[in-house]
């Protein structure tokens, strides 16, 4: 309730001009994801996005070709990254200052193909204008998982289970990786941010602001308007391509450092290895949600079916 009343409070606290006169860009790294990133456009375009930065990473499934197309009606700008040493960071905030020193940007965020930044005010320039004390916003982020079909699911209509609830981070309460989905537990909030006087990197994953910054000096809040709705696994082709994809990626770039990363993006490291040992299935079973596990989390209130957000989307992604 308090937060639909602070949604109710954005939306009128800040006037159509500043709205207008605030510019804000959102960035978007992508690889083989032809199934959503056009809706992922639409949708953010739909709410306060003025301008997109966008990297595609060698795509082979027409989502360059998508991205093009936006390119061509003046509202994205493209870099064409086909390196497979995966450089997360780096390619980010090679688009965030791109944001900045070429494209005028007020306001940034960073957004994967599989993230809807949802702000309840309907613009997501508006919490960050009415609360100029703030330079940072970290948001919430809610895992949409789907209804286990033994391989049947289809994407958007079986993804009905919003974690809104989650499972605390590091207590998994008898539960592990191995029996459960790890969606169901607290994920890392991402940020949304002002640059009054340039850029500010972000760290691997856009979960917080890089601590070269003087990070004293920035104002930091909880987003009471915006809510990161995520939908990692939308079938088994695509998550099988994710994992082998990502994973590879991922170790292609340990290699080139020497080194691991440690437990940075430690779930595309797993999906790789159960890919070779031919148990990614086992894998994709446990992050979707049979029908009494589900009833089970329902009663919970870990899960739930009926998030109105959540709905809105799966209606905006199934059209």
């Amino acid at each position: 309730m308090l937060n639909q009343l602070l949604g109710r409070y954005y939306r009128f606290a800040v006037s159509e001009k500043a709205l207008r006169h605030s510019k804000l860009v959102m960035t978007l790294l992508a690889r083989d994801e032809a199934d959503i990133i056009e809706a992922n456009i639409r949708f953010h375009l739909d709410h306060g996005v003025d301008f997109i930065v966008a990297t595609d990473n060698g795509s082979c499934d027409g989502t360059a070709e998508i991205l093009e197309k936006y390119e061509k009606h003046g509202v994205l700008h493209l870099i064409h990254e086909p390196s497979r040493v995966l450089d997360q960071a780096a390619w980010v905030n090679r688009m965030g200052r791109l944001a900045f020193d070429e494209f005028n940007a007020d306001l940034v965020f960073h957004c994967d193909a599989d993230e809807f930044w949802y702000p309840r005010s309907g613009s997501l320039k508006r919490e960050l204008l009415a609360r100029p004390w703030v330079d940072v916003l970290h948001a919430n982020v809610v895992n949409i998982l789907m209804r286990r079909r033994n391989g049947e699911e289809a994407f958007p209509g079986d993804a009905v289970y919003a974690a809104t609830k989650p499972f605390p981070r590091g207590r998994k309460q008898g539960r592990d990786v191995d029996n459960t989905s790890f969606l169901l537990f607290k994920y890392p909030k991402k940020v949304i941010y002002k640059l009054r006087k340039g850029y500010l990197p972000v760290t691997t994953g856009n979960h917080r602001i890089h601590e070269s910054v003087d990070l004293p000096s920035l104002r930091q809040g909880i987003s009471r308007d915006i809510e990161v709705f995520h939908f990692p696994i939308r079938g088994i082709e695509q998550f099988a391509r994710k994992a082998i994809n990502g994973g590879e990626a991922r170790e292609n770039y340990e290699k080139s450092l020497g080194h691991d990363v440690g437990k940075q993006n430690w779930h595309i490291r797993r999906w790789l290895e159960l890919s070779r040992s031919g148990k990614l299935l086992e894998e994709y079973n446990r992050l979707n949600l049979a029908d009494a596990e589900a009833e089970e989390l329902i009663r919970a209130g870990v899960v739930s079916v009926d998030d109105g957000r959540h709905r809105e989307l799966v209606a905006f992604l199934s059209k």
